[in-house]
């Protein structure tokens, strides 16, 4: 499965510990211009959820922002979001799809659309932890998913 297999990548000092989860919003013009952009930002995707699985010994030194930076590695991390109840079945292959809702003061709006994750992503579903109280009456399941990418 392509979603787990560890990227090398640049952190903040403060940031470098391992399970620390965070959202690449992507690099600002200045990196681009940057010695380290394709192994600081240049690798991972824009707006995905990645979680620190190691943290290296080597640092280097971000001149554009006048920072140590730490050397990481990095997975996708887990998604913890809602299904349909006929497709929640623990390890299957689904297509993601986000729920049709257009109630935008839902308590549950959060765990429905949550960030990371996309319409159309392929994604194993590692657990499912329960079901979900949907004021529509939409029958959903509440599931933890890995996004898994083409090898």
């Amino acid at each position: 499965m392509g979603g787990n297999k560890p990227i090398v990548t640049l952190v903040s000092v403060s940031q470098a510990k391992i399970g620390l989860t965070f959202i690449n919003r992507g690099a600002s013009q200045k990196c681009k211009r940057c010695e380290f952009y394709k192994v600081c930002v240049g690798n991972l995707e824009v707006n995905r959820v990645y979680r620190i699985v190691k943290v290296r010994d080597r640092s280097l030194p971000c001149s554009l922002y006048e920072t140590e930076m730490k050397v990481v590695e990095v997975v996708e991390a887990e998604i913890d979001t809602v299904v349909p109840s006929k497709v929640a079945v623990e390890g299957a292959i689904i297509t993601y799809k986000s729920p049709e809702c257009e109630d935008q003061e839902c308590e549950n709006r959060d765990i429905c659309f949550p960030e990371g994750l996309f319409d159309g992503d392929r994604c194993k579903i590692l657990k499912v932890i329960g079901s979900l109280q949907c004021r529509l009456g939409l029958s959903l399941r509440r599931v933890l998913l890995q996004r898994v990418r083409a090898s």
